[in-house]
């Protein structure tokens, strides 16, 4: 165990936490990891892990006080730099705390301190909103996770991120931390843009990848982002002479199998994703939209996709499954069960940030291509999304979380070509309201493209070093078309 930010956090935790438990809020208590720590730690390397004590609605004076997990993964060595980084995941309702063996090689960790925090809600925090009854594929899910956490006394409209970003920072100072630097992905941006608007004290620089800013309209783009991304895909393949010959018209031979799935589903004994055990599945047209969508978040499954396609229209529906064991952003997903993501914190985000503030006929009307089979699973999606917030019951939340935030504070925003949910629009139109901000997009890059490569990961690590100053991105131009996986 190490206290690396001074005698005020070593006061804190060997002195003053008893006394605050009783007295005031936030205060922060070190106890046992509650994961398996990753082989990989360097010798002598030192991971804490504790408990940040808020209150779960602040605008209560009496409120019910949660607990949000968090651990602190030291660089080895003596020589860190004073201003650590804290990465904020996504979802909503994504865990941190349990993304370890990611981070062991990443430049950033040899001469920074790592804060993982699970964000009210999720992962090891509690209370959780895990909803057990989606996992475990139970009918009227929602309605079911919405009454057991009703009934359990959970404040629903707490869980926002304003009441994040505030938990954030008073791990900052519950910590005794002068300065550090904010890195979020996918919602973790949506939390890091509210965090430099709420609390900008403290933070020296932010870095946003994959970008959710508070004021595109999500839903209302999801059937036009969706068709966009694959049509980008297609086009991709048939830009390249290789890609071309081996799989020509790839756009019709898609959806040719989709529609025949759709038809006909095929049943096939694959892999489980989630689990990594042998079952029988069943494969549909809306399946497999769905499960390549999921594919196309990792930068590295990307030029597969051509070729699992083809291995598909084929009758090689094992390859879909293999695609997936082998995603680094599907085992990103696929972490513990109880911890891994949180329905309930996603829809009392989603629907009170997002859903409130949109029309359902409008993200219908906007879905291209009527009649196609991309278009209907796009409908399907939507109206589930806003099915599902009128179970959750939340009210809207402040307009302010409408808005696109201004800042000052230096800032990395970056994106991936082929990120089907955050597209690069809005990484681009967030940077537009940071005057010290750089943005960059890197082709063949999913979602989460700070460290698809060691050029994106050299990008990272110089804005660290020096946030005043616009990193080289020379090596970006370098990167070139995806190497697509042939025959």
């Amino acid at each position: 165990m190490r206290y690396a930010y001074g005698l005020v956090f070593l006061l804190m935790s060997l002195m003053a936490a008893p006394v605050l438990a009783q007295d005031s809020l936030p205060y922060v208590e070190l106890t046992d990891c509650w994961m398996e720590l990753p082989d990989g730690l360097t010798e002598g390397q030192d991971v804490d892990c504790g408990y940040l004590f808020v209150p779960e609605d602040r605008t209560a004076d009496d409120s019910p006080t949660i607990q949000l997990a968090y651990a602190i993964y030291y660089a080895p060595g003596d020589s860190a730099q004073p201003d650590p980084v804290i990465y904020l995941a996504g979802g909503p309702g994504g865990n941190a705390v349990g993304e370890l063996e990611g981070w062991l090689d990443t430049a950033y960790m040899q001469d920074r301190n790592l804060i993982l925090l699970d964000q009210r809600g999720t992962g090891y925090s509690q209370p959780s909103l895990n909803c057990v009854e989606a996992d475990a594929g139970e009918d009227d899910a929602t309605q079911a996770c919405h009454d057991r956490l009703v009934d359990e006394g959970v404040n629903l409209q707490a869980y926002n991120s304003a009441e994040n970003a505030a938990d954030v920072a008073d791990l900052r100072v519950a910590l005794g931390i002068e300065e550090w630097n904010v890195y979020g992905v996918s919602y973790g941006t949506r939390l890091a843009l509210t965090i430099m608007r709420d609390y900008p004290e403290g933070v020296r620089s932010v870095i946003i990848d994959s970008v959710y800013p508070p004021e595109v309209s999500s839903w209302e783009e999801y059937g036009e982002n969706t068709a966009d991304v694959f049509s980008r895909l297609f086009a991709a393949c048939a830009d390249n002479a290789d890609c071309n010959d081996a799989y020509p018209d790839l756009e019709t031979l898609f959806f040719d199998t989709v529609e025949q799935l759709n038809a006909e589903p095929a049943l096939y004994t694959g892999t489980d994703a989630d689990t990594g055990e042998e079952t029988d599945q069943e494969l549909t047209g809306d399946a497999l939209i769905d499960r390549l969508f999921q594919v196309l978040y990792s930068s590295e499954s990307i030029p597969s996709v051509p070729w699992v396609i083809n291995e598909i229209a084929n009758g090689n529906y094992i390859a879909l499954d293999e695609l997936e064991s082998g995603s680094t952003g599907m085992e990103k997903l696929r972490q513990d069960e109880d911890v891994s993501d949180s329905e309930g914190m996603n829809l009392s985000v989603e629907c009170q940030e997002e859903i409130a503030f949109l029309d359902l006929d409008t993200a219908l009307d906007n879905v291209p291509d009527p009649g196609s089979a991309l278009h209907n699973n796009s409908i399907l999606s939507i109206e589930g999304a806003f099915n599902d917030c009128t179970i959750w019951g939340v009210t809207p939340a402040d307009d302010i979380e409408t808005q696109p935030v201004e800042s000052d504070i230096p800032t990395l925003v970056v994106s991936g070509e082929f990120d089907p949910i955050t597209p690069a629009k809005w990484a681009e139109g967030a940077a537009s309201y940071l005057p010290n901000s750089y943005f960059f997009a890197f082709p063949g890059g999913g979602h989460g493209v700070i460290d698809m490569n060691e050029c994106s990961a050299g990008i990272m690590q110089a804005f660290l070093d020096d946030p005043t100053q616009e990193p080289d991105a020379s090596c970006i131009a370098d990167i070139g078309e995806p190497d697509w996986t042939l025959p």
